[in-house]
């Protein structure tokens, strides 16, 4: 075995699905593989970093960026581009969390505090989108831009898009690749990345479908709008992959030498199973999912990933044909979705990227020993043969103790290395 394998090359092999030296392991390279910024700042303390302060890049799920010595410390061999970019401490300012800890935030958030200690989040517009009351760990939308009309309407106006919560962006989002000045700083910054580190590189792109759906019309809306009107929803989807695909060329003509994998987003199971019934998602969704996941495919060599929480067993057929090569978090504690069952009967067409220990029952409550013994079960599974990327169940929350976030990463190193 090469022990001078890169971390890079050994994603693109457990992409491939193939064995490398050991499993991959990631850490914060999108906002669902994360930490809590309060859960953050507890490892910090326990690891002994005492230097500045943790940057909470994502405002409204209150995320921090693993910092290199972090990463250095746990063998995290993917990256968030998005950590290149604000990279100066004049870019951010301090916040304080509910714990009384500190971290710093972007500076171009637009964020209003009432008597109450409600915490307002507004758009670049003013708009209020979301907002966080003082007891609450997360930001929560509060406008939906064609929530009040009785249908998707005939014409749909795209500038309503920017007017949802997830439209505050986290970098490099904060830049608009279509100013020819910001492209290049865009282009520029991520290239560096590349250039001058060994990480897998991870680009979110979000391109959401069902998700984008929800946020305009309100999730109740939207849900009766796919069984009751499909035409209208077949419209407001064809409007945003258009747009998407803009999005994409974009992108790919600029980084596509740079970057590993483009990050896609679309939470589309609950605990039982998936929110849109498979005919309907195969009708309607799959095909637009197939549109962007084959340009994608077709200019460039980097990897789909798709991050969809909940019980999707009877989608992945669909997300497979689309194009999908990696699946995330992959949630094993939801129904049909045992790690057994999705290795033996999916492991050969996708990479599965999660699942690697039980966010719900066990990171949070159990000792740092049966944490290791959660990763071991599950890295023994997941990680034959390759195909696999180790990362927990969704992000670590704000409770979770430093000592099981370091078991965690030490069971990962420790049991996912190839004979």
């Amino acid at each position: 075995m090469n022990n001078n394998i890169t971390s890079r090359q050994r994603v693109r092999l457990a992409l491939d699905h193939k064995e490398a030296d050991r499993v991959p392991i990631d850490f914060g390279a999108m906002r669902s593989t994360g930490i809590s910024t309060i859960a953050y700042n507890n490892l910090r303390k326990k690891l002994g970093i005492t230097r500045g302060l943790a940057m909470m890049y994502d405002f409204q799920q209150q995320l921090a960026n693993p910092e290199k010595e972090v990463r250095d410390l746990f063998h995290i061999d993917v990256i968030d581009a998005g950590q290149a970019f604000l990279t100066d401490d004049k870019y951010w300012r301090e916040w304080e969390l509910n714990d009384g800890s500190k971290c710093l935030i972007p500076k171009y958030l637009n964020i209003e505090i009432d008597e109450k200690g409600t915490v307002f989040l507004k758009n670049s517009n003013g708009l209020v989108v979301g907002k966080k009351p003082k007891t609450s760990l997360y930001v929560d939308q509060t406008y939906w831009p064609f929530f009040e009309l009785p249908v998707i309407p005939e014409e749909i106006d795209t500038n309503k898009f920017n007017d949802i919560l997830w439209a505050v962006p986290s970098p490099p989002w904060h830049l608009n690749i279509f100013d020819d000045e910001q492209y290049e700083i865009f282009i520029k910054t991520i290239k560096k990345l590349h250039d001058e580190t060994d990480y897998a590189i991870m680009l979110a792109v979000g391109c959401n479908l069902f998700e984008m759906g929800t946020w305009l019309r309100r999730f109740d809306n939207f849900l009766s709008d796919i069984i009751l009107d499909k035409t209208g929803v077949a419209r407001l989807l064809d409007k945003m992959v258009e747009g998407y695909l803009k999005t994409l060329e974009r992108i790919l003509s600029g980084v596509k030498d740079y970057v590993d994998l483009l990050q896609f987003g679309d939470d589309l199971g609950t605990q039982q199973g998936p929110f849109i019934p498979p005919k309907i998602f195969e009708e309607v969704f799959m095909p637009r999912y197939k549109t962007m996941w084959n340009y994608v495919h077709k200019i460039s060599k980097c990897k789909v990933f798709l991050h969809s929480c909940g019980s999707i067993y009877e989608l992945i057929p669909f997300l497979i044909e689309a194009g999908v090569d990696a699946l995330n978090p992959v949630q094993t504690t939801t129904t049909n979705m045992e790690a057994e069952k999705l290795k033996k009967e999916f492991g050969k067409d996708i990479t599965f990227w999660g699942g690697g220990v039980n966010t719900r029952d066990v990171l949070p409550s159990k000792t740092p020993a049966e944490v290791k013994e959660d990763v071991k079960k599950r890295i023994e599974i997941f990680g034959k043969g390759g195909g696999y990327v180790f990362n927990s169940i969704h992000n670590v929350m704000a409770d979770v103790p430093p000592e099981n976030v370091i078991a965690m990463f030490e069971a990962a190193y420790e049991f996912g290395k190839y004979q």
